[in-house]
């Protein structure tokens, strides 16, 4: 990898994932994170830069860089309903910011929240519309970026599409986390819609491996590449299917409501595409009761410490 990558959002969830798997494989010196508030949240021994994408300052770090993982904007879906022109701001404003300065090549995380609306296996070459404010955010993301690609502003573009991850540094009202802390207390995970939205969730972890070996090959790629990509482990598994599981693991009290869930997940993306590109890069998927069941314990362990 001959050019630094500019790790844009690296601050957060997906981000501190991809600093602590490039540490792990000794190519720290080869990535730069940004941050906007939080320098904290970037390891030290990590080359960091201060980037605000609302008012973008000294561009000169976009403007010189060739190779950027986007994994910055607003990861939270009720955001999209209870302010519609944030969630616009943070997953569209901000990347036409970026896009106004920087001009190479990018691996830029999505959501499928774009698929809301869609029932079933869905593959990337789906034309479809969101019936939901969060998914159509994602949606005109994803626009933006391709019609810079167009305009040949950007070099290459190779959009991955997640379904959902889970790992040490996600919010504590996600599910897993709220499993562990209603083990260490009297609280209860009331599970909406029956638990029947799809998850098929991956470690984050994994997911930085993912963006990270993308990135180290979409410079072998031809001017004007474009790919659309899905992130989702391929064993199909539902809300109730991960919190019986871990209930059996560790004991705690859940409920199952057949209300109170608005937009339930009935689709999940096909990863053929995916598995392809894991094969030339000889890896694999994980085990994922194997990957829950090890993060939901260390998540127990530590509200047992507290």
């Amino acid at each position: 990898m001959k050019e630094k990558v500019l790790v844009i959002g690296g601050s957060g969830f997906i981000g501190k994932a991809i600093q602590k798997y490039v540490i792990d494989i000794g190519a720290a010196d080869s990535f730069i994170f940004t941050y906007n508030r939080h320098d904290e949240a970037i390891q030290s021994n990590l080359d960091s830069a201060k980037v605000n994408l609302l008012e973008i300052g000294d561009a000169g770090l976009l403007s010189k860089s060739k190779l950027a993982i986007y994994v910055a904007g607003n990861s939270y879906h009720s955001l999209a309903f209870q302010d519609p022109k944030r969630d616009l701001e943070l997953n569209v404003f901000h990347l036409i910011n970026f896009m106004e300065h920087f001009h190479g090549s990018l691996v830029m995380l999505s959501s499928q929240a774009i698929y809301y609306g869609l029932e079933g296996e869905i593959r990337e070459t789906n034309d479809h519309i969101p019936t939901m404010p969060y998914g159509l955010s994602k949606r005109f993301a994803e626009g933006y970026a391709n019609y810079y690609l167009d305009r040949k502003s950007l070099e290459r573009l190779w959009i991955f599409r997640m379904m959902y991850a889970f790992g040490d540094g996600e919010s504590e009202r996600r599910l897993i986390p709220r499993c562990a802390l209603a083990c260490s207390s009297d609280k209860s995970v009331t599970v909406n819609g029956g638990g029947k939205s799809y998850l098929n969730p991956l470690p984050s972890n994994f997911v930085a491996e993912i963006l990270v070996k993308a990135a180290t090959s979409i410079q072998a790629r031809k001017d004007g590449y474009f790919e659309i990509t899905n992130i989702n482990h391929r064993e199909k598994a539902t809300v109730v299917d991960i919190v019986t599981s871990l209930s059996k693991i560790r004991s705690f009290d859940y409920s199952l409501v057949e209300s109170g869930e608005e937009w339930p997940v009935k689709f999940y993306g096909n990863v053929d595409r995916l598995e392809n590109h894991l094969r030339d890069w000889g890896i694999g998927f994980p085990d994922l009761q194997k990957s829950m069941k090890d993060y939901f314990l260390r998540l127990v362990n530590d509200k047992v410490k507290q």
